[in-house]
């Protein structure tokens, strides 16, 4: 039966076997929360930090605009969310970060400064320590993956479908 395996049967497989234990976790977590005032609480709150990305307002501010006591706002985001409010946006900055340098020609200063960083230095550095690599690599490597793949579409006459 081994001999008969595909090239990439296994990285299927278990890839299905993450998505079915994410789809039950996600379900899990989900109907945990019977009580839809904490859950529309938490998502007016996710709203204005995507909202407000470049401009960002703190945790204590956004349960006051909801009328929320932070500490109450801060352990049901948490448990809701599996992550604090602060590191919550923290991960809403990275994305914008990453569309950034992926979508934009500005530069990495431009970039931190656009997301409030004191400088080029501070945002690289968060960057690297989330991602593993610098902003600059990260752009360049986006860079090189988007060539290819126009290559590959136009040596092949693959339509773009996105």
């Amino acid at each position: 039966f081994a001999s008969e395996e595909k090239s990439g049967y296994q990285q299927m497989i278990s890839s299905i076997v993450l998505h079915i234990l994410g789809s039950v976790y996600y379900k899990e977590k989900n109907n945990s929360f019977t009580n839809t005032y904490v859950v529309d609480k938490i998502n007016e709150a996710r709203i204005l930090m995507k909202e407000n990305i470049e401009d960002p307002l703190s945790p204590e501010e956004i349960a006051a605009r909801l009328g929320l006591g932070y500490s109450w706002f801060r352990r049901m985001f948490k448990e809701y969310t599996g992550v604090s409010p602060a590191q919550y946006q923290l991960q809403q900055k990275l994305l914008r970060a990453k569309e950034l340098l992926t979508s934009t020609p500005l530069t990495i200063s431009e970039i931190a400064y656009s997301l409030h960083f004191e400088n080029a230095g501070q945002f690289s550095t968060f960057f690297k320590k989330k991602e593993g690599v610098t902003p600059s690599e990260f752009k360049n490597m986006v860079c090189h993956v988007n060539r290819s793949i126009r290559f590959i579409r136009r040596t092949h006459d693959i339509p773009c479908f996105w």
